[in-house]
């Protein structure tokens, strides 16, 4: 149905009142229970003041917590509690950006990368009919959340949004990163039948744009050799490591390796990260995050030239928070030369440069901000 129409007939839903409590969330187009929309879900949850609604496709096998309401995405239910709903809460744009709003309603985008290494919206997609739709879905926004004032600057430009919506509070997603994650790691490891005593190396790249979705085993690039960098592993840091894979929700989760635990159903990313004892990543936001626990990591960039010519790096990627390789042997000599101290600098370093707002109080702030939107 065409953008125009749906706004057309939606209007209809002006006939019933805004429900100043009621709150409809949802992550990556209804697609996974995940990211900064579930941990403010849960969030408000615990408040016991906010009726909670969660929108999911109706095949989606993510399960929700007690007391939160599933709705299927893109329903007449899920239409009618986003135009009757006091806050929507989202992490990208679809369908869901482009709706007629009422100036009463809160609109509250959360994104879906703390810091983006590679240049995004306006910056790279310039033609007028892309740039005026983000205007549009810019300008019905009420709140944007962000990790650090560079980020800030990023998006506000990138994606039509004014400086004033923003909120340096952190990403709520990003609060796990500053608790006590013993509990996680240890139920992970029962998930996926692992020893409690087990190290993980958690491989997780970004995709490919291509024009529909691959395999990482089918792009042509020097695949990651998981063995080699478990002995690399173990010989720097002792104990025994496991190798997880876990692909980016747009690409096909084909495990790597008979040796790999393909971890790609698991829904929150954030969760494997806070157990994992190392990251192997690329060009992913997901670095970002990682590295706010201070732990080691690594990039595996075999295809840097050519991921670059298609995506303008943001910032020199030597500034990035961690190491990058373009080959196996690299990412192996890397391991073994790591240096914790060295490490700790380059990430310190990296969170000085872009303003870094997280603190683990993201949920708690935004809930504060809702709060008096309540009142």
């Amino acid at each position: 149905m065409a953008i125009w129409l749906l706004r057309i007939l939606l209007r209809f839903f002006y006939l019933f009142p805004i429900k100043k409590n009621k709150v409809v969330l949802q992550s990556y187009n209804g697609r996974l229970y995940t990211c900064s929309p579930k941990y403010i879900a849960e969030g408000l949850l615990d408040t016991k003041r906010y009726e909670v609604f969660y929108a999911l496709d109706k095949d989606s096998k993510d399960e929700l917590p007690e007391g939160m309401t599933r709705i299927n995405y893109r329903s007449f239910k899920h239409f009618f509690h986003l135009m009757t709903a006091g806050f929507v809460i989202f992490n990208s744009t679809g369908i869901t950006g482009f709706l007629p709003y009422r100036k009463k309603q809160v609109i509250i985008q959360t994104w879906h990368g703390g810091y983006s290494f590679k240049v995004i919206g306006n910056d790279i997609f310039k033609d007028k009919k892309t740039v005026r739709k983000r205007k549009m879905t810019g300008d019905l926004l009420t709140y944007f959340l962000s990790g650090s004032n560079r980020a800030t600057e990023q998006h506000s430009a990138s994606m039509s949004v004014s400086k004033e919506k923003f909120l340096n509070i952190g990403l709520p997603r990003n609060d796990l990163m500053f608790q006590d994650n013993s509990l996680i790691r240890s139920q992970i490891r029962k998930e996926f039948g692992l020893p409690q005593d087990a190290k993980i190396v958690l491989y997780a790249p970004t995709y490919r744009d291509t024009s529909s979705k691959q395999s990482i085993n089918d792009y042509n690039f020097e695949p990651i050799d998981d063995k080699g960098v478990v002995k690399a592993l173990e010989e720097q840091f002792g104990g025994e490591f496991v190798f997880m894979y876990k692909a980016h929700h747009d690409m096909i989760p084909t495990n790597i390796g008979n040796d790999c635990i393909n971890a790609s159903d698991h829904s929150d990313i954030q969760e494997l990260m806070c157990a994992s004892d190392v990251i192997i990543s690329d060009y992913s936001s997901c670095i970002a995050d990682f590295a706010l626990q201070k732990k080691p990591g690594f990039l595996f960039t075999p295809d840097l030239a050519e991921y670059e010519s298609v995506h303008p790096f943001s910032m020199d990627v030597e500034k990035w928070p961690y190491k990058p390789a373009l080959n196996n042997e690299e990412l192996e000599r890397n391991i073994r030369e790591y240096n914790d101290v060295e490490n700790r600098k380059k990430i310190e370093s990296f969170f000085a440069l872009i303003g870094n707002c997280e603190t683990g109080n993201a949920v708690d702030s935004l809930i504060k901000i809702m709060d008096k939107k309540l009142n």
